[in-house]
């Protein structure tokens, strides 16, 4: 963070100006102070032809030494030798000058008093932005060991992306072990400091003239090997968007470590940028402990517990220690896993493993039957967009029928809560998948309704979040192993663009959610939506996890666009226009409130539309869903247009040298 006092002295002309000030009024203050206590007579315009020459040779050094290019709030023990050299120059011109009109002791006095005077307002400055004083300890014999290390031809050469309180602790810290790189200059996001080094480091320029400046070293043969963002001073920029800058340069890319790892043993290493570290917002919070007073002791049911957020869930869960918890999934190999994960990692919680098939009736209720849960998170379904709109018929068997057995069956044996975890896709659906997680979602709305009046009744809670990072058959995975494959990478469309967030994230807002849908009110408003932050382009999304492994776009890996798939829309929303979204208590949750259908109706629907399914009848799937969801019918029109639209479909020229 900026000091006050540091927005104030951010460029050279001001740091001088202050010296200018300060050193003339030290040498005045001193000569005042050795005439009196010498006895000698005052003589004013003498004292000021003094201070005015030891404030000029003051300046005039310090100037030449390069004593100005340093940000203040950095002031460093190599900063306080080269100051106290030039108090101790000026003292000695005017001594060299005047020296018969004070005596020896006199001058001491004066070169004691300049000196401090000139510490003054950098001490200050550096106090004021919160540093100790610890790193003066760092001598130049320091200074004098790192420079002969970075002399080394081995080592790599990193430029650091901002320029801030990181940076200059890890510059400290380095200068105390042996690190495999160089620290060959900074890059000040947006020069806000107005300094051009810190701690003898060049700062060579902003992040907008980045090019130039790898161009210039490249010239010299010191091309950088390493890019290395400092976390701090960002310049208001997003880790997408300053990745997006650094596109034409061909260097590793890492993270500074924390200020708190910083004097860890190993804490100077570095980290690998993340795929979190892309999204456009910071993390969302968790209150654990609320979520650990309502599960701790309780027996749960997940629903797709070997799924990529099902499997999370049972994660999060778990770590609540909870009686008992149960996990269900239709693959064997994916319950396998998350069992034996949770054996491991949670031995002492007691868990059941039940192969079970959500569109299984009397399966789900012998389950129900059997395990008595208290909570239920549904988090089984069809997802994928192609293979549904291929299979309408396994898409509403699975997403819909499905959910009605588990909602019927929490019920029947008195479920505390069931969380249903939906999609943004269920809004103005252009896609079977989305339809079906509507009618999915109108069920839940109408089942919870119904049970408001029934004290002790299962509460019925829908979240509905986009994308997740990382999940199987997700956007990220698919980039990956096209990579590993040595690209290119295929993107739909250039402007498609989705909500993301983390697996981990998702998780817990789900149970946030849970908490909020069985407080008093929140629940009977509607479903819960998650807030996803601004939604992020796929183009540059493959821009980035191409960044991320070390290669550049456009040159070492091509992207091709392959054009919209069957169902998929360019964007997606959380909210349909018509509903109302309305605020909660956690910051990250809010209710939309979508339109309402009586229990009795959407039972009707679902058994006309389950009689269909059952027969194979895709196209009766498919008409009736447009009947029950209106919007369905005029989305997918729409996306059906995107799709034969003809945009330009290219790739982007291979510029590999």
């Amino acid at each position: 963070m900026f000091s006050e006092s540091d927005r104030v002295l951010n460029n050279p002309a001001k740091r001088a100006a202050v010296d200018l000030v300060v050193i003339f009024l030290g040498v005045t203050v001193c000569c005042l102070l050795v005439q009196s206590l010498s006895g000698l007579p005052k003589n004013p315009m003498l004292i000021l032809a003094m201070a005015g020459v030891a404030s000029a040779a003051h300046i005039g050094f310090l100037y030449f030494r390069g004593g100005y290019r340093s940000a203040w709030r950095f002031f460093s023990a190599h900063d306080g030798l080269t100051c106290a050299g030039a108090s101790l120059l000026a003292t000695g011109l005017i001594a060299a000058i005047w020296y018969s009109v004070l005596p020896a002791a006199g001058w001491l006095v004066i070169a004691i008093g300049t000196t401090l005077a000139a510490f003054v307002p950098r001490v200050m400055t550096r106090i004021a932005s919160s540093y100790s004083l610890v790193d003066f300890a760092a001598t130049p014999a320091d200074a004098s060991a790192a420079e002969t290390q970075k002399t080394q031809d081995h080592q790599k050469r990193a430029l650091m992306i901002g320029f801030g309180d990181n940076l200059e602790s890890f510059l400290r810290a380095q200068r105390k072990r042996h690190v495999d790189f160089e620290v060959s200059g900074i890059i000040d996001i947006n020069g806000v400091d107005g300094a051009t080094n810190l701690r003898g480091i060049p700062v060579l320029g902003t992040i907008n003239n980045l090019n130039t400046v790898v161009e210039k070293m490249t010239a010299k043969g010191r091309a950088p090997d390493m890019l290395i963002l400092t976390r701090d001073q960002l310049g208001g920029y997003s880790v997408a968007e300053i990745l997006a800058k650094l596109d034409g340069v061909d260097a590793h890319i890492a993270w500074l470590p924390r200020m708190d790892q910083l004097e860890l043993n190993g804490g100077d290493k570095l980290r690998p940028i993340e795929l979190e570290d892309l999204l456009p917002r910071p993390a969302k919070s968790f209150d654990a402990l609320a979520c650990q007073a309502l599960l701790e002791g309780s027996r749960v049911l997940v629903t797709g517990a070997g799924g990529s957020i099902g499997s999370e869930l049972v994660r999060q869960i778990t770590s609540l220690m909870p009686s008992e918890i149960i996990l269900a999934d239709a693959s064997e190999h994916a319950l396998y896993q998350i069992d034996r994960e949770v054996s491991v990692s949670f031995p002492s919680v007691k868990r059941v493993s039940s192969i079970l098939d959500v569109r299984d009736r009397d399966a789900v209720m012998r389950l129900m039957q059997r395990e008595r849960p208290e909570f239920v998170f549904h988090a089984a379904a069809l997802k994928h967009v192609p293979i549904v709109e291929g299979q309408p018929c396994e898409g509403l068997l699975t997403n819909v029928v499905g959910s009605q057995n588990v909602a019927d069956a929490a019920s029947e044996y008195n479920v505390r809560t069931m969380v249903m975890v939906s999609t943004d896709k269920a809004v103005n659906p252009a896609n079977v998948m989305g339809a079906t997680k509507r009618l999915a979602e109108a069920y839940c709305q109408a089942m919870d309704a119904e049970a408001r009046d029934r004290p002790g009744a299962t509460r019925f809670v829908t979240v509905r979040f986009g994308n997740v990072l990382g999940s199987s058959g997700s956007v990220v995975p698919l980039f990956q192993r096209q990579l590993e494959q040595g690209g290119p990478l295929t993107v739909t469309h250039p402007d498609v663009e989705r909500f993301f967030m983390t697996i981990p994230e998702a998780s817990r807002l789900i149970l946030e959610a849970m908490l909020q849908g069985m407080g008093d009110g929140n629940a009977e408003q509607g479903i819960f939506v998650l807030d996803m932050g601004e939604p992020v382009k796929i183009n540059d999304l493959a821009r980035q996890v191409i960044r991320l492994s070390g290669l550049r776009p456009d040159v070492d890996v091509k992207i091709v666009y392959t054009g919209l798939r069957p169902g998929e829309k360019l964007y997606e929303e959380l909210m349909h226009e018509s509903e109302n979204l309305l605020p909660t208590d956690h910051p990250s949750l809010m209710v939309a409130c979508p339109r309402f259908v009586q229990l009795k109706t959407v039972r009707s629907q679902v058994a006309n539309i389950t009689e269909a399914a059952r027969k194979g009848d895709g196209d009766e799937v498919v008409r009736l869903l447009k009947v029950y969801i209106p919007e369905f019918d005029a989305t997918s029109n729409e996306a059906k247009k995107a799709q034969s639209a003809p945009f330009v479909l290219h790739e982007l020229r291979d510029q590999a040298s």
